[in-house]
């Protein structure tokens, strides 16, 4: 079976969430990109590849706020955003319901210019659409109603039970163990754009037998090690052409 991560590998969300990071950050509830200084937009999207559990994009906007205007090139290590994260002074599960809560007000308050933050990745988006009775579940670390409404906005009608979200502090890993508890399958195949979870989920499901084949998205989200890092880690580099092909084998 097959299991896409949504933000990065599904829907291009960059945008949304650069809004939504400043929003939470500032206690604001802008609605375009044009409201915010440009440089800070820069800065933010050339280190989003650090952030994993979406929480920490505060955390980077904090640091993108103090030194846009300083180095809006600047790309930070793996060490450096660490040190960022760690020092926040916001605990992850505030800053990832206050991500979720800020979201959802800007939904409340114009949710047309919500959706137009969002772009489908193409041509991997129109196949899934076309191939409805094909089996595959979401894994996301975005809240799920969220996740649902771009689903049903751009026209993929998936099941919100086959959507299983970062909502409560859930981990990648907690909800792998649940896809694995409902569709009792010894095989699956998931795609992300973040290297750290799929090293993550590599560590907790393949220690001894592999059950869980792993691919980065190439496409999506990431820093310009991560091409090397991947096959180092034993995860292969894919382009949508590639998930298209396993869309006419995988079961």
């Amino acid at each position: 079976m097959l299991i896409f991560d949504f933000d990065g590998v599904l829907i291009n969300s960059l945008d949304e969430v650069v809004l939504t990071a400043y929003n939470a950050a500032t206690d604001s509830l802008f609605t375009s990109m044009t409201e915010i200084p440009a440089d800070l937009v820069r800065l933010f999207k050339s280190n989003r590849f650090h952030v994993q559990p979406i929480g920490d994009a505060i955390a980077l906007m904090n640091w993108c706020l103090k030194k846009w205007q300083q180095n809006p090139q600047k790309i930070l290590s793996r060490k450096e955003y660490q040190t960022i994260a760690r020092d926040s002074d916001m605990a992850l599960t505030d800053r990832t319901l206050l991500i979720y809560d800020t979201r959802k007000r800007f939904i409340a308050k114009a949710i047309e210019r919500w959706f137009a933050l969002h772009q489908t990745y193409q041509p991997l988006w129109d196949e899934l659409i076309q191939r409805k009775n094909h089996p595959f579940v979401i894994l996301t670390n975005k809240n799920h109603d969220a996740t649902l409404r771009l689903c049903r906005h751009f026209g993929l009608n998936i099941d919100a039970k086959d959507i299983y979200s970062g909502d409560n502090g859930v981990t990648k890993i907690e909800n792998m163990l649940r896809i694995q508890a409902r569709f009792g399958r010894q095989q699956f195949f998931f795609i992300d754009d973040s290297l750290k979870n799929l090293q993550e989920l590599d560590h907790h499901f393949n220690r001894g037998k592999k059950v869980l084949s792993l691919a980065l998205a190439a496409w999506g989200f990431i820093g310009a090690e991560d091409l090397t890092m991947a096959p180092e880690s034993g995860c292969p580099t894919f382009q949508q052409t590639d998930v298209v092909r396993l869309l006419d084998i995988a079961i």
